[in-house]
């Protein structure tokens, strides 16, 4: 039976096509920027964590000191035994005690408050003003990071630039076309089976004559780039210890792939489930723990892995809630909400100001900073790259990062 080809045998054999005037220009690109990109050791990493279906941002970071609070929430409103104070105003949720405790090493950075103007309540809309930075009136084509992308990489990338656990955000669309998904690494690839072509194939289809055709050596490069990807997944993974069973804490996975030595410099998780609507207090509190521990033994991981001092973990949702509770024990699509900027270089303490619970909108808070304003502050003072260039303005910058 035909061993299927590895890695390395895909690339000394390009290698030796290469040798003999035989590969089409497309695969000598791609050898060379797959020797040339191994590794991103020493590479400052982006994690971008998403809070699916718009977080109750009034019951994660609390107004436990405000009577507006109370009054708008009866049932809704946490007591003082069912929070952990930052200070007398502010307190975390108490099932948030895996990232108060990140706080209280000074791990967390906590943005008051963050939005837009002219806000939408749709979910599609507004993840996709978050997702590609745009005004509220303005509908672009490309992602925040996928331009980050554009502008960084020069086209010498591999793929994985951007990881998605998941599905595949519209924040990585760009012109370069980077940025892969999957669920798990150990699985990524092609699946073979009866009567299918094997990956072996496809390597000796793209190890060929050059051909007249643009279009062909167009499909040929992706083809390669994709087999080389693939196999740089899974050996990172492998050698980053991952498990299957990570997968109950998808950003575990990440930490398995960061300390593997991958290529990549965004990766973006969700946790899904925040539209809460109706029966909120128990199933948000659920959520909340979930996120709070899931973020704890991430960085715990990436402590022991060595890498720590080189990652920061953005969280964000597309929406708060409104700040009355409604009459089916939950909440309705509303505007501003905390971010969370985690890492051993974030900026620890409460950024901006928490939004007035007496001066609304329509029964809304309003926002009192940009959202855009954090993404210009991590690409400039962490990714080191010219923020305009991404965003397509300048955004004022906020002291979040050591």
């Amino acid at each position: 039976m035909k061993q299927p080809l590895s890695r390395r045998g895909f690339l000394k054999g390009a290698a030796l096509f290469s040798t003999l005037g035989f590969a089409p220009q497309f695969l000598t690109r791609t050898v060379e920027a797959g020797i040339a990109g191994a590794g991103a050791e020493g590479e400052r990493i982006l994690v971008v964590l998403q809070l699916g279906g718009g977080n109750d941002g009034l019951n994660t970071l609390v107004p436990h000191g405000e009577d507006a609070y109370h009054r708008a929430r009866p049932t809704l409103a946490l007591s003082k035994n069912r929070v952990l104070p930052i200070n007398d105003a502010v307190a975390f949720n108490n099932k948030l005690e895996g990232l108060m405790r990140l706080y209280d090493q000074g791990q967390v950075g906590v943005i008051q408050g963050a939005g837009y103007p002219n806000p939408d309540r749709s979910h599609f809309r507004s993840m996709e003003i978050w997702e590609t930075a745009s005004d509220a009136e303005e509908y672009l084509g490309h992602g925040w990071i996928g331009r980050y992308f554009d502008n960084a990489c020069a086209g010498s990338c591999r793929p994985q630039v951007g990881v998605a656990i998941g599905e595949r955000p519209q924040a990585f669309a760009g012109e370069l076309g980077l940025g892969i998904a999957f669920d798990q690494p150990n699985t990524f690839g092609f699946q073979e089976g009866d009567g299918m072509a094997t990956e072996s194939t496809f390597a000796e289809l793209n190890a060929t004559t050059p051909s007249p055709n643009a279009s062909l050596d167009f499909l040929r490069h992706t083809a390669s780039n994709a087999i080389l990807s693939a196999h740089e997944v899974r050996e990172a993974a492998d050698r980053g210890g991952y498990r299957p069973a990570r997968n109950q804490n998808p950003l575990l996975t990440v930490a398995s792939l960061i300390h593997g030595g991958l290529d990549t410099r965004v990766y973006y998780v969700s946790f899904g489930g925040f539209d809460t609507h109706a029966g909120q207090l128990g199933r948000h509190e659920r959520l909340l723990e979930q996120v709070g521990s899931a973020l704890q033994a991430f960085q715990r991981q990436l402590k022991r892995d060595g890498t720590a001092d080189r990652v920061m973990t953005l969280v964000f949702s597309e929406f708060g809630r409104r700040v009355a509770e409604n009459g089916s024990g939950g909440t309705d699509h509303g505007t501003a909400a905390p971010m969370f900027l985690i890492g051993e270089h974030a900026e620890a303490g409460l950024h901006g100001r928490y939004p007035s619970l007496t001066d609304l909108d329509a029964g809304d808070l309003k926002y009192t900073v940009d959202f855009r304003s954090v993404y210009a502050t991590v690409l400039e003072d962490w990714m080191q790259v010219d923020s305009k260039a991404v965003l397509g303005a300048a955004f004022e910058k906020l002291s979040l990062i050591t």
